[in-house]
């Protein structure tokens, strides 16, 4: 599922008394705020889905496949998604049916 199609979703679930445009604005908004947080280094807990936060990766050499030259590989810091556990039940469940 994309961005698009969640919308779609959305305003199926609320009968269409929110416009498209509304809900894609609203959710791209939600993105921004989790982003930017992420990027001054908070933590965003949505209770019951996730967490979102950044972690730093530290330098490290590496080998480049296609010539097995050894490369450095620079410190930076990377998104991390930890599941909630109504998201970890949830998928459980399903595979369970």
């Amino acid at each position: 599922m994309n961005r698009l199609e969640l919308v779609e979703c959305l305003a199926a679930k609320y009968g269409h008394k929110i416009a498209k445009t509304d809900i894609d604005r609203l959710l791209i908004s939600c993105f921004e705020q989790i982003i930017d947080a992420c990027a001054e280094g908070r933590t965003v807990t949505l209770i019951g889905f996730g967490t979102f936060k950044a972690v730093e990766s530290a330098a490290r050499t590496g080998r480049n496949p296609s010539t097995g030259q050894l490369i450095h590989i620079p410190a930076q810091r990377k998104p991390k998604f930890i599941p909630g556990t109504r998201f970890k039940q949830t998928l459980n469940r399903k595979d369970e049916e």
